[in-house]
This record gives C-alpha cells, structure tokens and sequence, in this order.
C-alpha cells in the first residue's frame, strides 16, 4: 500500500506570532518522518506513481510526504531536514500567493482566529456581513454540522461551522471584502504578511535543486466545485502557466485539489489537469492506495493520523 503523509503549518510554534495556528511542531515534525521512514520505504513521486501503475514493487509499503499551500517554513525548515534524510517532499503551491503576494482568504482566516478570541473574530466578522447582507447573514445558522464536523474534524463544532460557511456558502467577493478588511485591521499589511508566509519563486527552485517536487494547488485557492467552467479553466490554466514560467522543468507535476473532499472538485477539473500535463492529483480523503487507483483522486491522511501520530505531539491541521 501506498500511505501519502500531508502537511500544513510546521514550525515552532511557541516562538511564533501565531502560537495558535494548528500545526506540527518542528520537532515532532523530525521525529515523525524519522519514524516513518523507519517503518515504510519513503516513495517519492515518480516511486509512489509508478507503484500506483503497478510498475513498481517495493520491498516495504510505501509512504510520500506531501505539503500543501506553499508556505515559508517549507523552505526554511522542512526542506532542511528531508534533504537530510534523503527524503523528497511533495510541496503544492498557490501561485496568486507567489506571483501577486497575496494572502488568500482561507489563510486570513486562519491568522485571524489565531491573532483574536474566536467569538469575538466570529462576531465582529457576521456583524460586517449584516450590514452589507443581511440574508447572507441568516445563512450562518444554516450550515448542516455533520457536514462540517466531517470538513473540519480537528475544530470544535463551532470553529468547524463558521469554516465551512466562510469557505463553501459565502458569495466570495462579499467574504473577501470583509476579511480583507478585517484582516488589515488586525494584522496589518496583506503584502508585507505574503511575502513573510509564503515561499517565494526563488526559494520554490532552490527546493527543486534540493531534490523536492512543486505542484500545483490552484491560483486563487478555491473550491473548484464553485468555479463556472470559465473560471475553472482560467484558474488552472494560469496556476499551470506559472509554475512553467518560473520553475525548473519536472518530469512529473502534481496537483492538489484546495479543501479535497471528493465533493469539492468537479470531474472537468480531473480531465482538465490531465491535459494540462499533470500527472496526478492528491484529495483529502482518507485512506491508503493500491495499484489501479485513479491518479486524480489519490487519498491522504492527516499528520496527526500518520501511523506514528502517538509518538509526536502534533496538533492537527485546518
């Protein structure tokens, strides 16, 4: 079986502005893959595809480590490490973030709840949104929690309520507006936080001659399901067309879908990557891979469920 480790935040989080951002600390980052790669044959990505194409056999079942969103510490700290150890990471990138130093509202969101008390965030947040909508407003209560706990299993119930509200139900030029505005409030300067978040073009080659693998993740980091098919394609395309513009050429280029439940990509965006030449695409969904497996649909686990998630004290992830 092929087992896909993914991350998000690592870093040492006490030593951080945000000591309440849900991730892996740095040091139960090392032990961890430390472990697994005492457990497992540690694939990499052309290993992992070919197994999953039934080219490969491995002595041991396999295990890739996968990192999402692009962030800083993924040069800065994780790739130091892998390097190390002879491991390559799979590490997935938003490129509006590189590109235009953006921060996209799933992350605003993120700081924002770690930066203030999550009543008073939430209040001040729906308080915003009565103003300008107050219909769109009524919907916060409506938001079916068995879905949301099954979205965001690591929250309380009401972290994961507002989550899935602010990331699937809201109409996204009115979520925006208002945690753009928020978030200048609170945090300061979008720009200046970007640049300090998120890898940029230069770190992305440096862990390409590091022995690491860029993927895609979108442009604009949003459910690919909400996209018109106009929008999915000028998404895709352009997220494509940077990570040619600007990085080392790869044999094999991944995806990963933003949020990946099964339910929030479209079968056309399947269909699309391929033609984009990407070689495979990695969800949310849980679970090991065997041979025959779709390659745009292979499933991963949580850090804090890796198989040697009693041995760290890692905290799970959004």
């Amino acid at each position: 079986m092929l087992h896909i480790v993914m991350y998000h935040y690592v870093r040492d989080l006490e030593r951080t502005r945000y000591p309440r951002i849900k991730g892996m600390l740095l040091s139960d980052f090392e032990q961890q893959v430390r472990s697994l790669a005492g457990d497992f044959e540690m694939a990499s990505l052309e290993t992992a595809l070919s197994y999953l194409a039934g080219r490969y056999r491995p002595r041991r079942e396999l295990c890739l480590l996968t990192f999402d969103d692009g962030l800083k510490e993924h040069y800065k700290q994780v790739t130091p490490i892998l390097s190390d150890l002879g491991i390559q990471g799979i590490f997935h990138v938003v490129t509006a973030c590189l590109e235009d130093r953006v921060v996209v509202p799933v992350h605003m969101n993120h700081f924002l709840m770690a930066a203030l008390d999550f009543d008073e965030y939430r209040r001040a947040f729906l308080d915003r949104l009565g103003e300008l909508d107050p219909a769109a407003w009524a919907q916060a209560s409506q938001v079916n929690p068995d879905v949301a706990r099954q979205t965001y299993a690591w929250d309380t119930l009401e972290v994961a309520l507002f989550k899935y509200f602010f990331n699937f139900n809201l109409d996204p030029s009115l979520r925006d507006a208002i945690v753009g505005r928020l978030f200048e409030r609170y945090i300061g300067s979008e720009r200046a936080f970007a640049e300090e978040l998120y890898l940029s073009w230069e770190d992305a080659r440096a862990m390409q001659a590091a022995g690491m693998s860029i993927g895609g993740h979108t442009h604009r980091h949003r459910p690919l399901a909400s996209l018109t098919s106009e929008e999915l394609h000028a998404d895709l395309e352009t997220s494509t067309e940077l990570l040619h513009r600007h990085l080392a050429p790869q044999a094999l280029w991944p995806f990963c879908y933003p949020y990946g439940k099964r339910d929030s990509f479209p079968a056309e965006a399947m269909g699309l990557l391929e033609r984009l030449g990407f070689a495979c695409a990695f969800t949310t969904e849980k679970g090991p891979n065997a041979p025959g497996q779709n390659l745009f649909t292979i499933g991963r686990v949580d850090c804090k469920t890796a198989p040697v998630y009693a041995a760290t004290g890692a905290r799970g992830v959004a």
